[in-house]
């Protein structure tokens, strides 16, 4: 693999991180939610660089928007369900 594509992905990996990090101990439900949506959107980018990486691009981009598709309709159901419940503050 090239050294620049193990660089992007190494920074990818450490921002997934820091989004996982968010969905598990964000103060607000908001944050979890934004949290997820970032989730979504690197494993899209991740999708999408195994794609060239591989040379099959064209199978990885049929992929990555079917998945885009899914996660942006789960995030709206989510988001949906938790504006129903009353409020972004937490339960506690």
């Amino acid at each position: 693999m090239r050294p620049f594509l193990v660089v992007i992905l190494a920074a990818l990996a450490l921002a997934t991180t820091l989004s996982l990090y968010r969905v598990l101990h964000g103060p607000t439900l908001f944050d979890r939610l934004t949290g997820i949506g970032l989730l979504g959107t690197k494993t899209i980018v991740l999708l999408l660089l195994m794609g060239a990486s591989t040379g099959h691009l064209d199978v990885f981009l049929d992929i990555a928007l079917s998945y885009g598709l899914i996660s942006f309709l789960g995030f709206l159901a989510l988001a949906k369900y938790f504006e129903g419940r009353g409020g972004g503050e937490e339960r506690r």
